[in-house]
């Protein structure tokens, strides 16, 4: 524990104000570290203990935010494999790998006056630029991206989360020094979701740490006092050196236990195909839901939630989900919009109406596969994007004159794998896919690389196309998203299985089309959806054109 009373002292606060211990509880699990945060939460917010700064670093860890699902966000078996732990953190947010290359932080107090009417958002601007702050204590130039990163020069240094109890606030986060982004890679299931926003750059291009940004590697201690004096200063904190007898000297067992128990909270495990899922990606994040319906009428059994994005109270989606329990679907827009008055809502990038499109979209999803006859996994693999439109899917399937297919589900040896067209040759479900589209007259494109995408897109919504039909993987749906929402042109895709460029970390050469391995389609989910698409009149020239060609 080091200390310095010239460092700690902060000529910009009121001397006499409440003070903020600072402690290095130095290096341990993932999981004693999250059980530190969640007793001391609860102890400041009962009136317990003292304001904290606590610096710690963990041993490899997956951190998950409050309401997120596991098996979406980890690769479990790696962890497993490589005694990583996993742990689920106090606060909300997106998933992030630790271990002792990164310096921690947890702020544990009662919330200042100044604090009270700072909304979630606000908060973890605060935050980050008080982490700004302490790198500039280093001579690294850093600034906020909102919602809760801190970068240098556009790369990821540091991330910030927030969780309220009451009064009492948990502002806390991590700080790379050096960065094993191998190890990163194979723990998150989506990591470059995050790290990579124009999907061109790879992971190490968009991530960068304290030891990078120098000359030569730092001490610890010197990151640790410039950090402290960075929070100190924004956040105008009268800070003094504790103690190591911390309010909790260690987590009691049942502390651990329990800590072990959030962890496994949110298990989305495919193996029951009764539940229907769905996603809706917001500027805050992807919200996600899976649902169980009544066999025979149209109640709502059960649903939970799961989210990367920011959000308080912490029991907002318990409450919902307790709120939604047997209802029946045609009351849920009134329902909702109950909940949400007497549930106040902060989030950041998102609001409650992101909630009620994904639970209409469950329920489309619910009629659509009665309609189809399909089962719970195939209705699953359906990504509706709506745009601004609202369709429900039959409509939009009735709008569609356009078909996209992904060139990485040809064959590696077909010809036409890197070219637009296909023969029809029988020896791939791609051939399935052209020859339902040919036979409604539906235009079909093959989509050789991102580019290919955002140029297509564009040039439909210019023609006014209004529906389309298309497949590609539910990584690239929800990190692409954007793409997707800037042609605004509603859209029915279909997931592909198989190998794919996230799972193998080769997401740069797909987006260049040089992607080698090989993606499937659902033949008969193609034919299933499909039949709801009517075959389009040709105009009198087109017609003409394919009579010459019969």
């Amino acid at each position: 524990m080091w200390r310095e009373p010239n460092l700690l002292w902060n000529p910009n606060v009121n001397p006499w104000s409440t003070p903020v211990a600072v402690v290095d509880t130095g290096l341990a699990s993932g999981i004693r570290n999250a059980a530190i945060d969640r007793a001391w939460l609860e102890l400041r917010a009962n009136g317990h203990g003292n304001d904290t700064l606590r610096l710690y670093r963990s041993h490899p860890t997956a951190s998950v935010g409050r309401h997120q699902a596991l098996d979406r966000e980890l690769r479990l078996d790696y962890c497993l494999q490589h005694s990583i732990e996993v742990v689920r953190r106090a606060s909300s947010g997106g998933a992030l790998y630790l271990d002792p290359d990164q310096l921690g932080f947890s702020l544990i107090m009662r919330r200042p006056a100044a604090w009270r009417e700072l909304a979630l958002a606000q908060l973890l601007a605060r935050g980050s630029a008080a982490v700004a702050a302490g790198l500039a204590q280093l001579g690294i130039a850093a600034t906020f991206k909102s919602p809760n990163d801190v970068e240098v020069g556009g790369r990821k240094i540091a991330s910030v989360f927030v969780a309220c109890h009451d009064d009492a606030v948990l502002l806390h986060g991590s700080v790379l020094l050096d960065a094993d982004i191998e190890t990163m890679l194979k723990t998150l299931r989506i990591p470059t979701e995050k790290l990579s926003p124009d999907g061109l750059a790879a992971a190490r291009e968009r991530l960068t740490a304290v030891n990078a940004c120098r000359v030569g590697p730092l001490p610890l201690a010197a990151v640790t006092r410039a950090l402290t004096r960075g929070i100190a200063g924004h956040l105008e904190l009268n800070l003094h050196a504790g103690d190591n007898a911390a309010p909790v000297d260690a987590p009691a067992p049942e502390q651990l236990a329990r800590e072990q128990a959030l962890a496994q909270a949110i298990r989305w495990d495919d193996s029951l195909d009764r539940n229907l899922e769905a996603l809706v990606r917001t500027a805050g994040g992807t919200l996600r839901a899976r649902a169980e319906f009544a066999p025979l009428d149209t109640r709502l059994c059960g649903v939970e939630f799961a989210t990367d994005a920011h959000v308080e109270p912490a029991d907002f989606f318990p409450a919902l989900q307790r709120a939604l329990e047997g209802l029946p679907l045609e009351q849920l827009s009134d329902r909702i919009e109950n909940f949400a008055q007497r549930h106040p809502l902060d989030a950041a990038g998102w609001s409650i109406t992101d909630i009620e499109k994904l639970l209409l979209q469950l329920a489309d999803k619910r009629w659509f596969a009665q309609r189809s006859g399909l089962g719970a996994v195939q209705a699953n693999a359906l990504m509706p994007f709506a745009g601004a439109t609202g369709f429900d899917s039959t409509t939009m399937l009735g709008k569609a004159s356009v078909m996209l297919v992904p060139y990485c589900a040809k064959p590696a040896w077909c010809a036409w794998r890197q070219r637009d067209g296909c023969t029809e040759c029988g020896l791939c479900e791609v051939g399935t896919a052209y020859a339902a589209a040919r036979e409604r007259n539906l235009q079909v494109t093959t989509i050789t690389n991102y580019e290919h995408l955002v140029t297509t897109l564009a040039a439909m919504k210019a023609r006014g196309v209004e529906a389309y039909v298309g497949m590609c993987c539910s990584n690239f749906f929800i990190k692409r998203y954007r793409a997707f929402a800037e042609a605004g042109v509603p859209a029915l895709l279909m997931d592909i299985s198989g190998a794919n460029c996230y799972e193998l970390q080769q997401e740069e050469e797909a987006y260049a089309g040089t992607f080698q391995a090989e993606a499937r389609l659902d033949a008969e989910l193609v034919t299933q959806v499909m039949k709801f698409v009517p075959r389009r009149l040709l105009p009198a020239k087109e017609n003409h054109e394919a009579a010459a060609n019969t």
